[in-house]
């Protein structure tokens, strides 16, 4: 039922109003949609194309950061090697030197030098050893594998429970 009337003041225009009944369907058939919809498809097949690439992307930066922290790691082993015969060296030098000092051979400042290019081996070698046991684990990281067990890590964890199996 429709209301709509026209007059001169307000207050006329719902006085004696008009009965009219109206009903509108409207059908809307996409005869020309002026390339719509193929934009649409064109822009999914883009975004699509996209994460395709963005994602071979982030899988060659995992690849490389691999690659780098394995070359890292085989480095390590060799500078565990080389502290660890600093240390053991600078350790000789430190007894060597405190024995000549005993003796009244060697000064206080020959004493507290070889002291200290021991502690300094000492911490050159627990860095390496950090150094080489952060690689060793951020290659477990990245792989998803155990080494030590031989196994993918993957395997070990319940992606329902969120815990690890044993």
């Amino acid at each position: 039922v429709g209301f709509n009337q026209v007059a001169d003041n307000f207050g006329d225009v719902y006085h004696k109003p008009m009965q009219q009944d109206l009903v509108a369907v409207s059908v809307s058939i996409p005869l020309l949609d002026w390339g719509v919809r193929k934009g649409r498809y064109n822009m999914a097949r883009n975004n699509l194309n996209v994460v395709k690439i963005s994602a071979r992307q982030d899988e060659i930066s995992i690849e490389e950061e691999v690659i780098m922290t394995v070359s890292d790691f085989n480095i390590q082993q060799q500078l565990i090697a080389s502290a660890e015969e600093a240390l053991d060296l600078s350790v000789l030098a430190y007894h060597e030197t405190k024995q000549r000092f005993i003796i009244g051979k060697a000064d206080i400042n020959s004493l507290t030098l070889s002291l200290n290019r021991q502690q300094q081996a000492q911490r050159n070698y627990i860095s390496a050893l950090q150094s080489y046991w952060l690689n060793y684990y951020k290659i477990r990281r990245l792989t998803l594998f155990d080494f030590a067990a031989k196994l993918s890590l993957s395997d070990r964890f319940d992606f329902n429970g969120g815990k690890l199996v044993k």
